[in-house]
């Protein structure tokens, strides 16, 4: 028997309501799953190698691929580590030497990203000086903090550049009061990460640095690494994450978009009142650090087997990790989108 007209109209009505609730509700869900919130920790307060994760924030990056990070300043490289390898937070970014450290101690972390895959670890010295090689530091004050980790080879540094240590007035410092120190004039050189402090502007002491590459000594350089729970339990998120990030640092690396990086970390972080020029600076300084030979024309945050092994050889000779580990224990490049 056929249904009247009023009431085929209104079970048409009725079915178009509920498949429109059911479709919202299923969007909502979608949206919900899409979104996986993650919680990362960078290494201090901002400066110019952060503005890449506001970048990609900005333009919706994150979000397009399905993540939600809450992106947080940090307190040093070591101490994100180490939050991240206690679950506080799913990724960090951090040097990879301190991570390395860490996870011989039993720290369940690994590098996913290699941003910097140069070591960037030395020594700064006065411009004006007569410094120009490691053997020139005989005689002379130079400054070092003992928490810090390239403290770990100042030794090999040394042997490696022929010093005579006896002969270096080593005198240790902790790092804020070093950096102050050495940058208002006092001793003859400091070790630090050697980039943000031979820029030419806002520093009072112009500076060039000797690095540990330059004596051969090759260490991991500063990236992304992630908890080991997070890498099990978040893969997708974490992957949207290291493919917005490195879509970010792709058009810094080729200047596109290093402007707008700048403004996208200003405009979050507007309370640190930073120098957009000083920021930029930071930001082209890093370029050469970049790549090593072994991941020249391989995707950006591709980490090399070679690179870590060279690293892993010298961290042993060093003694700050034990004999016997293999490089695939500290990285992973699961999450490297093949992209150049």
């Amino acid at each position: 028997m056929r249904r009247a007209p009023a009431l085929q109209g209104r079970v048409s009505l009725l079915s178009v309501a509920l498949a429109s609730a059911l479709g919202v509700a299923l969007l909502s869900s979608n949206a919900a799953i899409a979104q996986q919130k993650l919680a990362v920790r960078l290494d201090f307060i901002p400066y110019g190698s952060h503005a890449p994760f506001y970048l990609a924030q900005e333009k919706g990056w994150f979000k397009e691929n399905g993540v939600e990070p809450t992106i947080e300043d940090g307190t040093g490289t070591t101490t994100t580590v180490q939050l991240v390898g206690a679950g506080k937070y799913d990724i960090g970014y951090a040097g990879f030497v301190s991570a390395m450290v860490a996870r011989e101690k039993g720290v369940p972390v690994k590098a996913i990203a290699g941003v910097f895959r140069k070591g960037d670890l030395g020594v700064v010295v006065d411009e004006k000086s007569t410094i120009f090689k490691p053997k020139d530091l005989e005689g002379k004050k130079i400054y070092y903090s003992p928490a810090s980790v390239e403290t770990l080879f100042i030794d090999s540094f040394f042997k490696s550049g022929g010093v005579d240590k006896s002969k270096v007035d080593l005198t240790s410092i902790d790092i804020a009061t070093k950096v102050s120190t050495y940058l208002g004039g006092g001793g003859d050189g400091m070790f630090v990460p050697v980039p943000l402090y031979t820029i030419r502007k806002n520093i009072p002491r112009l500076s060039r640095g000797l690095l540990f590459t330059d004596v051969g000594l090759h260490l991991p350089g500063h990236g992304v690494i992630a908890n080991e729970t997070a890498i099990r339990e978040k893969p997708k998120a974490i992957a949207g994450f290291v493919a917005a990030l490195q879509r970010a640092w792709a058009g810094i690396r080729d200047g596109s978009m290093t402007d707008e990086a700048v403004q996208a970390l200003l405009k979050n972080r507007p309370q640190s009142k930073l120098d957009p020029e000083y920021i930029r600076q930071q930001l082209q300084a890093v370029i050469a650090y970049i790549d090593t030979p072994a991941t020249k024309g391989q995707p950006l945050f591709w980490q090399s087997v070679d690179d870590w092994k060279e690293g892993i050889k010298y961290a042993e000779q060093a003694g700050v990790i034990q004999t016997g580990t293999k490089a695939e224990d500290y990285f992973t490049n699961d999450f490297v989108p093949k992209v150049r």
